[in-house]
C-alpha cells in the first residue's frame, strides 16, 4: 500500500507544523502543537564555572532527581 506523507512549516509562528498523511483511499491533515518555548535558558557552557553557582547547583539537583526516577522506573 502506498503511503505519503508531507509536513510543511507553517507561515505562522503560534502553531505548529501542518502534516498531510495520504493513502490511496484517503488523506488525513492535522496541525502539530508548537512546542513550548523552555522557561529556563540554556546554559552558556558545560563547565561549572561558566555558570551561576546557585543555577549550576539547581541543574546538578535537577540531574540527580532525574537520575534516581530512571533508576526506580528500571531505565
Amino acid at each position: 500500500m502506498k503511503r505519503l506523507v508531507q509536513v510543511f512549516e507553517p507561515k505562522n509562528s503560534y502553531i505548529g507544523a501542518q502534516v498531510t498523511y495520504s493513502t490511496i483511499k484517503s488523506r488525513k491533515s492535522f496541525s502539530l502543537p508548537r512546542p513550548a518555548q523552555p522557561v529556563n535558558p540554556p546554559p552558556v557552557a558545560v563547565e561549572s564555572f561558566a555558570q551561576d553557582p546557585n543555577q549550576y547547583h539547581r541543574l546538578m539537583d535537577a540531574v540527580a532527581c532525574l537520575s534516581r526516577e530512571q533508576q526506580l522506573q528500571g531505565k
